[in-house]
């Protein structure tokens, strides 16, 4: 939560919702399966350039497939990205 968010909800008498004892780990979970899936999409992308160099009609089906796939996974990776960002703890500058 921002700290405008904080004051906003104090303001409006609502305390802010505590975070839940397991909140880190969530947090760390969705980090390592958010990895995973980056690693997929680099594996989906290096067999789309595979597919690619072939000139075989029949795979164009599959081509279309992979190519939906790794938007998806992007689209994906994307909103898991915001997501962690949103969810971790603001950092605290070391003055």
């Amino acid at each position: 939560m921002s700290q405008g968010d904080y004051v906003s909800s104090l303001l409006d008498g609502m305390a802010p919702v505590a975070l839940p004892a397991d909140h880190a780990s969530a947090v760390k979970a969705l980090m390592a399966s958010t990895d995973r899936v980056a690693a997929l999409s680099a594996d989906l992308n290096a067999f789309l350039r595979v597919l690619g160099r072939a000139a075989v009609p029949q795979l164009e089906p599959y081509r279309a497939s992979i190519t939906s796939l790794t938007k998806d996974v992007r689209q994906h990776l994307a909103v898991a990205a915001a997501l962690v960002a949103e969810l971790r703890p603001a950092r605290r500058s070391g003055r």
